[in-house]
């Protein structure tokens, strides 16, 4: 895992798109614009051979109607894994500091920090993975991961 500080460069209401835009700042990309991209067939940013996930406070893995019939966690984050297009996956904290993952570091996080939860019936009512809301023991996890 990598660390980075990013530099806040916007003024979006939504807090993940502030740090997206942070992050895409960083590597030379700008975004000024919200999107709503299926995680199969694209990623937030791409830079060369770096297909970039990025995600913030509270994130949602994926919408519930990309994996219908996964009814646990495990199947769900199986689809994911297994079909996702992006392979670096970086959480920016509320501070602007990004921790860049490999899939395998990601999954990690996300088994620690996600929890099930049910999309409303008027986007399908499947189930889907959301990351808890940002903790001191969360940025503390993070941290104890960066490569020396």
């Amino acid at each position: 895992m990598k660390k980075i500080t990013c530099n806040p460069v916007t003024t979006f209401k939504n807090k993940g798109d502030n740090r997206e835009c942070a992050f895409g700042n960083y590597i030379g990309m700008s975004k000024a614009y919200h999107d709503d991209l299926n995680c199969f067939d694209a990623s937030d940013f791409v830079k060369g051979d770096m297909r970039y996930s990025v995600k913030g406070d509270g994130f949602t893995l994926m919408s519930g109607y990309l994996a219908p019939g996964a009814d646990s966690f495990d199947a769900i984050w199986a689809v994911f894994r297994t079909k996702v297009h992006s392979n670096c996956f970086v959480y920016v904290d509320a501070d602007f500091n990004a921790y860049m993952m490999n899939i395998d570091e990601f999954e990690s996080f996300v088994y620690m920090f996600g929890y099930m939860a049910k999309e409303s019936d008027k986007n399908g009512g499947g189930w889907k993975i959301r990351c808890k809301h940002e903790s001191k023991k969360m940025v503390r996890w993070l941290s104890e991961r960066v490569a020396a």
